[in-house]
């Protein structure tokens, strides 16, 4: 009788652990593609070692400081990446339903030519048909999308999510930076929220020529904006201009850009755009709403309370 019972209640105990393999199973059994030599060669500059402390930079608008971050330069025309975000689906207030801690995916990173830092997000309603992070890259995304286990819902929003190497940290923020995948790969990255995909103008000053022959920064001037974030969408891309200065010219001098056209001195034809999102204006922190990706980000659970159709 004993044995008979320990028999019935081990075939309980596996038909129980069954479900819970094959979830195990799928949950790990994630492919990583295989990376070209540029890819492999911008993700290698991501790793920890090239990690530090953001600086902030200083610069005026309308006589007033403000501090900024400078995630580099933007190729042109400027041309948001996707960012593909996996979730459960929609609440009855057309919010999205997230899944526990999934990370979103990115089509590209710093170093390679199609990078912005600008993102156009995309979301990817799973239902429950996956575990969190089982997709990491986009071909595992086009897949369950072919076999109708996901659907894509395409959004006009453009989010400015610069990706930095490992350990990066945010000068005067303790904002922690944010995981996401590449290729199946950790990257980070910071939320600054909405962004335009037009540049604003920003003016540099320059005196004289360096050994290139190019224009010699002033480097005491702080630069000069007439935008400033104020909500979104936020003008985090700038559009660079150099005014010519001589020797008579005393640094900071010039605070505005009333100022500057008043001044009537030569400037150069904007010569590049680069990703600087203002982060504090007169010593106040400019406050900044996070993109869907942070707002919306659920960790109670790692499946919504009824399952989500694909929609």
């Amino acid at each position: 009788m004993r044995t008979g019972l320990r028999h019935i209640l081990a075939g309980v105990s596996l038909l129980l652990s069954a479900p819970l393999a094959a979830q195990k199973q799928q949950a790990t059994s994630v492919s990583t593609p295989s990376l070209s030599p540029q890819a492999q060669v911008a993700l290698d500059e991501l790793s920890p070692r090239f990690g530090g402390e953001i600086e902030l930079i200083q610069g005026w608008f309308r006589d007033r400081p403000v501090l900024y971050y400078n995630f580099g330069y933007v190729p042109e025309p400027v041309t948001p990446g996707r960012v593909f975000w996996p979730i459960h689906g929609f609440d009855a207030k057309g919010n999205p339903v997230a899944m526990r801690q999934q990370r979103p995916i990115f089509s590209t990173i710093p170093g390679l030519g199609d990078y912005s830092g600008l993102w156009r997000l995309t979301y990817v309603i799973t239902a429950d048909h996956v575990q969190p992070n089982h997709l990491r890259d986009i071909a595992s995304v086009e897949a369950i999308v072919r076999s109708n286990r996901a659907a894509l819902k395409e959004t006009d929003l453009v989010i400015n999510l610069p990706i930095v190497p490992r350990g990066s940290r945010l000068a005067g923020d303790s904002t922690p930076g944010m995981m996401g995948w590449y290729q199946g790969r950790d990257v980070v990255y910071f939320d600054f929220g909405a962004a335009s995909v037009a540049p604003a103008p920003m003016w540099r000053f320059a005196r004289g020529l360096d050994s290139s022959g190019q224009p010699k920064l002033l480097v005491e001037q702080n630069s000069i904006v007439d935008s400033v974030p104020v909500g979104p969408t936020y003008p985090d891309l700038w559009e660079m201009r150099v005014v010519r200065v001589d020797d008579s010219y005393g640094p900071n001098s010039l605070k505005s850009v009333a100022a500057l056209q008043s001044a009537n001195m030569p400037i150069d034809p904007p010569n590049g755009v680069r990703n600087l999102p203002i982060a504090m204006i007169d010593g106040a922190r400019v406050v900044r709403a996070p993109s869907p990706l942070r707002a919306f980000a659920d960790l109670r659970s790692p499946f919504p309370p009824t399952p989500t159709p694909p929609q």
